[in-house]
């Protein structure tokens, strides 16, 4: 009789550890589903997230570029530029909302987005003035405008965004190592996990 329960508690205590070990298990999955993907897909967010913002800016430095100041289509210009600027300001709010979410991003990368953020702002109020002037008529005002500081301002904006996107990138790059080799340390714990499975269902069917 001792024996027989000796036996029922060998059994129990292998099936105890193999459900425990197959827990483990689906505890990995879910942890490198959940925490090393997901890095991975923000670290991508934030680039498309940058690169639409840089789009929307190229955009308009080159409906700006392209107008004919003496005898242009004024509200049609001024319909593309504000449609731009639409863009670019949608995707500001993202990239900031995606640096906020992820886990490793360098000091550089926040003074970049500092710079692009206040230019940016600079940029949009020097185009506020520029269709102000344009909408009442006095194109040789806004032409200056352009020229002086609407166009300046534009290359410093568009600069900035390109340094904000690689520095992205460098981080990124470094999101990935220490990511790569945790993903490693995981697929290990995993080989473990599943062998221990195996032996302990194997002692339990001897059992």
């Amino acid at each position: 009789m001792g024996r027989r329960m000796t036996l029922k508690g060998q059994i129990s205590l292998c099936l105890a550890a193999f459900f425990l070990a197959l827990a483990g298990q689906i505890f990995l999955s879910f942890y490198q589903s959940g925490t090393v993907l997901r890095e991975l897909d923000d670290q991508m967010g934030n680039f498309n997230a940058i690169s639409r913002f840089q789009g929307g800016v190229e955009s308009s430095i080159s409906i700006l570029e392209a107008y004919r100041w003496e005898n242009g289509e004024t509200e049609e210009m001024l319909e593309k530029l504000q449609a731009a600027c639409s863009t670019s300001n949608a995707w500001l709010w993202r990239i900031r909302s995606n640096m906020d979410g992820l886990q490793n991003v360098s000091d550089e990368q926040w003074v970049l987005y500092g710079a692009v953020e206040t230019t940016y702002g600079s940029y949009n109020t020097l185009l506020e003035e520029l269709e102000s002037y344009l909408s009442s008529g006095q194109e040789a005002k806004a032409s200056q405008l352009y020229y002086n500081k609407v166009s300046v301002c534009g290359g410093y904006l568009s600069q900035y965004t390109m340094q904000l996107l690689k520095a992205s990138i460098l981080d990124a790059q470094t999101t990935y190592t220490e990511i790569s080799e945790l993903g490693e340390r995981i697929a290990l714990m995993q080989t473990v996990v599943v062998a221990l499975c195996v032996a302990l269902g194997c002692a339990s069917g001897l059992m």
